[in-house]
């Protein structure tokens, strides 16, 4: 009896160490299907991700934003140089000094403002005067300042004008242009416009001016060339066609200041029918 128990015993065990070994080979064939299915997915995968690393890589707004705008049209950038205007140009404006009796007195000494407006003017007029008329016009004008703007000595390009436009009645315009370049006077002046400039005197560089030369002084630009501005500077009587290096005038153009002529702003005065 005891014997057939331990023969069941027996046969029992090795049974479940059979079944346990089946178990254990059928677990391992799932596992590696399981393996073997998973090893496609997982290699899609890598190509995927190769295919997405291929493409742009995103860009932040800021960037888009520059990328943006390098597509908007272009800012309008200033004009170019006027190449229409002739490479040098004159005006016939007759010469008449602010002191056109030779009399280099107090009184004429301060009428630089008045002669040169008074060359610009005839010019436009196509007129011609004496010297004794152009100094009885000098005096005419004289009046006219200290009745309409109460100086006379020095006159800014505002005052200036003031009394100009008195003196002419509405026979011709002028008009006044803040920070001129040097293409804004050679369009006027080849437009046949006489340009009257106000300077710091003392630094023009004039030697026929007693010295030490004007603080303050206007003239009239009435031509041109490559390097040049051709003037009537009736602060002496050779200033007939004198000429002057275009940066020379640039440099020192001044509208009148009390306090010191170099602090004065860069203005010209325009003078046409």
């Amino acid at each position: 009896m005891k014997k057939a128990l331990k023969i069941i015993l027996i046969i029992a065990i090795a049974s479940f160490v059979a079944l346990a070994f089946f178990r254990w080979k059928n677990d391992k064939r799932i596992l590696q299907n399981k393996s073997t299915t998973l090893n496609p997915i997982a290699s899609s995968q890598i190509s995927i991700n190769n295919i997405v690393s291929n493409q742009p890589a995103p860009t932040d707004p800021a960037e888009n934003n520059a990328a943006t705008a390098t597509q908007d049209p272009p800012v309008a950038q200033a004009p170019a140089s006027n190449s229409n205007l002739p490479a040098k140009f004159l005006l016939q404006i007759p010469f008449y000094s602010q002191a056109p009796l030779s009399k280099w007195d107090t009184f004429h000494e301060e009428m630089c403002e008045e002669a040169s407006i008074l060359n610009a003017g005839l010019y436009l007029e196509n007129k011609t005067l004496a010297k004794d008329q152009f100094e009885t016009e000098l005096q005419k004008i004289q009046k006219i300042e200290k009745d309409n703007v109460g100086e006379w000595k020095s006159t800014t390009v505002a005052q200036t004008k003031k009394w100009a436009d008195v003196y002419f009645g509405g026979s011709l315009s002028i008009k006044i242009i803040d920070n001129p370049t040097v293409e804004d006077i050679e369009t006027e002046v080849a437009a046949g416009h006489p340009v009257v400039v106000p300077l710091a005197g003392r630094d023009i560089g004039n030697p026929n001016f007693t010295p030490p030369g004007p603080v303050y002084h206007m003239l009239v630009v009435k031509g041109y060339d490559a390097q040049n501005f051709i003037t009537n500077d009736v602060g002496t009587r050779k200033g007939n066609s004198y000429v002057y290096k275009k940066d020379v005038i640039m440099k020192n153009m001044h509208d009148w200041n009390a306090q010191d002529i170099h602090f004065g702003a860069k203005k010209i005065l325009v003078l046409y029918k």
